[in-house]
C-alpha cells in the first residue's frame, strides 16, 4: 500500500519525526542536497558567501549566528549559534559545524 503517510493527529503527508541518530544522517543528506543545488563542491571549510547561499540567509544574519557562538557570557548556547573560526577578519565555517547546526535546528524546531 503506497498511500500517504499518516501520523498521530491524522495529518497526511507529514513524516514522523526522525530519531536522534537519524538526525545527523538527515542533516548530512540535507547539506549534500544544498551543495548540489548551489553548485558548491563539498569541502572541509566554507566561506561566508557560500554558507549564506546554502542556508539562504544574509551576511548580517550569518555574522550574528557566528557571534552567538563566540560570546563568552552565554551560559546556554543558542540553537542558532554557528561555530566558526577567523582567517584574518573573515569567518570560515567547517563542514562539521554546518552539519551540527542543521541537527541542532531540526531538533529545536521539533521541540517548540
Amino acid at each position: 500500500m503506497n498511500g500517504p503517510v499518516t501520523v498521530s493527529g491524522g495529518l497526511r503527508g507529514i513524516p514522523a519525526p526522525a530519531s536522534s541518530p537519524d538526525l545527523r544522517a538527515q542533516a548530512e543528506g540535507q547539506l549534500h542536497a544544498l551543495l548540489l543545488a548551489e553548485g558548491i563542491a563539498p569541502r572541509a571549510v566554507y566561506r561566508p558567501g557560500e554558507v549564506c547561499r546554502l542556508l539562504r540567509i544574509s551576511p548580517t544574519t550569518l555574522r550574528q549566528f557566528c557571534e552567538l557562538a563566540e560570546h563568552p557570557a552565554v551560559k546556554k548556547s543558542d540553537p542558532r549559534a554557528l561555530d566558526s573560526f577567523l582567517v584574518g577578519c573573515h569567518h570560515r565555517i567547517a563542514h562539521a559545524a554546518l552539519v551540527e547546526w542543521l541537527v541542532r535546528n531540526q531538533k529545536f524546531q521539533r521541540e517548540r
